[in-house]
């Protein structure tokens, strides 16, 4: 924990640690993977840098483009992938350059894109608004006022809470919502540096103090003020971390199953204690319900433990630490700026600037999702894409009946359940067929030309936002409705458990060109191993635990179960034995479904290549490897061990090393960087 000191000494210390990280990386030699470099690291890889496909094929195909490609200004990461989300924001950014729409929900996005760009009004309007919410925090002077607040306060104007509430999916009824309270998000952002701090937590909690103390003193704390607030505030958030999950069990296949619990609204009672979780669900307009699920029970027990009167000073700066960051977005040039050297310090990249435009319009896209998606849609994306990817994925999903038909080690019940929920997999390509259910006709803001604030729109967005989520609470769940995560300009595919069901969005597409003209080698590499990645996800080690219908329910017998989980756990610890670079190792616990996900994908897509005559093996390895193409910082690196996705450059080698279509035609043999024999490979289906 940090200690009571005053701010300059508080800032000197921040400058000191960051030096010392930048040290450390320096002096971290990230050539030494094993068993391959990571090309993907910037200064990695020089002219003068060998290359050979029976090596490491992540550098031999992609050499050329990483010593050519230039880091985007402001992002600490380029390549593919990076190109395809630059190319969404700037094909959203180029609507707003247009004249202003007459549809009232585009209008909306268009209204919204231009207050967050006035920066004169913007500077005018400062940051009164957030000082009015923190005074109000600050003039609680009892558990019970600060109990009365949250119950009083619109939610909307809340400067922060200490749990969150809201709708999720009912995992035993797919068709129906489900009231859930979960923990509240930390400064640290994992639980698990609160227990055991890392390089990477240390940098967070460095970029974020710095943060948070300009934030304070902006408000008219003193600088010795602003310092104990942070302090207090991750002495309280430290003690609720010990009674939270750590990110590196968010990421395991027992994750799903441990945060589904139910309990009565008595039990809900018992549970809540002296906090008003019940009561806060009430006042926000949500029904009374007979069940209510809560991800993680002894966060609540060890929230109502602590909320006590000699605990309301922490609890107090704890809301005014992390809602000042929060809001800081919404007010003027400096927050604004301030939040950006935050992000660069963890990612970093020091001094770097992502252009206004860039940074906004990827904002509208996430506040405004369906007007925007809507104007996308009809902008950028074709209904005959839509036909062939929707051809696309009927192969894929014929290709893996022979994958499921030919797994000898699936009992015949097991495996008759799991063609079952293959047929039943819901396709949904680019974008919605009807936009009906997508309309924002409530949600109304003043725009510029009006008068309206940035400030008065984001409240009205807010307050829109909670109002639809109390609506839909006794709503039956409609599964042919696109969920928010699923706007076409997002780009993303992914598969969703509870709807069982696949979403390849528009702006994934759209990097691809017209697909009239592109190759099947190409096609196949870049956009069909993935379609056939996210089928995958409906029977990895989360997935499996999921029917056809959308509930959690188990549907493998014990034995097809038990050796489903070995295979998983031979996948995770072939990751374990993986180093980056010296000393460090992938999380194959981590990275299990994803990588299971990879490997299976690439599977289905060589069994239609076998169908295909003259098919172009070395094309399509090619282009597969430039999909996965990066280049980043040694920061963005560690934090990617993190993520549930596999490094870049071991999505393309290890996918790859597993399969005689690779091996044979690079003549690739034992000894070589790229073997792998056949009794170490994971054949998970």
């Amino acid at each position: 924990m940090m200690k009571r000191i005053l701010s300059l000494v508080l800032c000197l210390l921040l400058a000191v640690g960051m030096a010392a990280m930048a040290e450390e990386a320096a002096q971290a030699d990230t050539t030494t993977g094993t068993p391959w470099m990571d090309p993907e690291v910037l200064g990695n890889v020089t002219e003068d840098t060998p290359t050979d496909p029976k090596d490491n094929f992540a550098l031999y195909a992609n050499k050329d483009k990483i010593l050519t490609t230039e880091m985007p200004a402001g992002l600490p990461m380029a390549g593919q992938l990076v190109n395809g989300q630059l190319q969404a924001i700037y094909d959203v950014l180029g609507m707003y350059m247009q004249e202003a729409p007459e549809e009232h929900d585009a209008l909306l996005a268009y209204n919204l894109y231009w207050m967050l760009m006035d920066w004169d009004s913007r500077n005018a309007v400062g940051a009164a608004p957030l000082k009015q919410l923190t005074d109000q925090v600050e003039a609680l002077s009892s558990i019970d006022e600060m109990s009365e607040y949250l119950l009083q306060t619109p939610t909307e104007l809340q400067l922060h809470s200490a749990w969150e509430g809201g709708i999720t999916i009912n995992p035993n009824d797919s068709t129906s919502l489900v009231l859930a309270v979960e923990p509240k998000s930390l400064m640290l952002e994992d639980a698990g540096e609160y227990v055991q701090e890392t390089e990477l937590g240390t940098l967070t909690r460095q970029a974020e103090s710095q943060l948070a103390q300009k934030l304070l003193v902006k408000l008219g704390y003193t600088e010795e003020e602003a310092a104990a607030k942070i302090q207090n505030c991750l002495a309280f958030e430290g003690m609720l971390a010990s009674a939270m999950h750590p990110d590196s069990f968010k990421h395991s296949p027992e994750y799903a199953a441990s945060v589904n619990n139910f309990f009565s609204r008595e039990e809900m009672k018992e549970l809540q204690g002296s906090l008003p979780i019940l009561e806060a669900f009430s006042a926000a307009g949500y029904p009374e319900m007979d069940q209510y699920i809560v991800k993680e029970p002894e966060y609540i027990r060890k929230l109502n433990e602590l909320w006590t009167d000699e605990n309301l000073q922490l609890i107090k700066d704890c809301f005014i630490v992390r809602g000042s960051a929060a809001f800081a977005s919404r007010l003027d040039r400096e927050c604004y700026d301030w939040i950006q050297e935050s992000n660069n310090m963890k990612n970093g990249t020091p001094g770097a600037v992502q252009p206004d435009e860039m940074r906004f319009s990827a904002m509208v896209s996430r506040l405004l999702q369906w007007p925007v998606a809507q104007l996308y849609t009809q902008t950028y994306l074709k209904p005959e894409d839509k036909e062939r990817i929707a051809g696309m994925i009927e192969e894929i999903r014929q290709a893996y009946h022979g994958i499921l038909n030919e797994a000898d080690w699936l009992s015949e019940e097991t495996r008759a359940k799991a063609v079952e929920k293959l047929d039943a997999i819901q396709k949904n390509v680019l974008y919605p067929d009807s936009w009906e259910p997508y309309s924002c006709e409530e949600l109304n803001f003043a725009g510029p030309q009006e008068g309206g604030t940035l400030w008065e729109a984001m409240m009205a967005i807010d307050r829109y936002n909670t109002k639809q989520m109390v609506e839909q609470i006794n709503k039956p769940l409609d599964h042919s409705q696109w969920p928010d995560a699923s706007t076409p300009h997002t780009y993303n595919c992914f598969y969703l458990p509870n709807f069982n069901a696949i979403y390849i969005l528009g702006a994934y597409v759209r990097p691809l060109g017209d697909l009239s003209a592109v190759s099947d080698e190409e096609l196949y590499a870049k956009l069909g191993v993935t379609i056939g990645h996210e089928f995958s996800h409906a029977f990895d080690p989360t997935g499996s635990q999921f029917d056809k219908e959308g509930n959690m329910n188990f549907w493998w017998t014990g034995e097809d179960g038990a050796a489903f989980s070995e295979k998983a756990e031979r996948l995770a610890a072939f990751y374990d034995g993986i180093q980056p670079w010296k000393g460090v190792n992938c999380p194959g616990n981590i990275v299990s479904g994803e990588a299971c996900a990879d490997l299976a994908g690439m599977k289905v897509i060589l069994r239609i290549a076998a169908q295909k005559e003259g098919f172009d093996y070395d094309a399509f390895f090619r282009a597969y490897a430039d999909n996965y193409m990066s280049v980043m910082t040694p920061e963005v690196a560690r934090q990617l061990l993190g993520d549930q996705h596999p490094l870049n450059y071991l999505r393309i080698n290890i996918v790859l090393q597993h399969f005689d279509e690779f091996l044979n035609l690079y003549d690739i043999h034992e000894g070589d960087g790229m073997y792998l024999a056949p009794e170490d490979r994971v054949d998970i289906w």
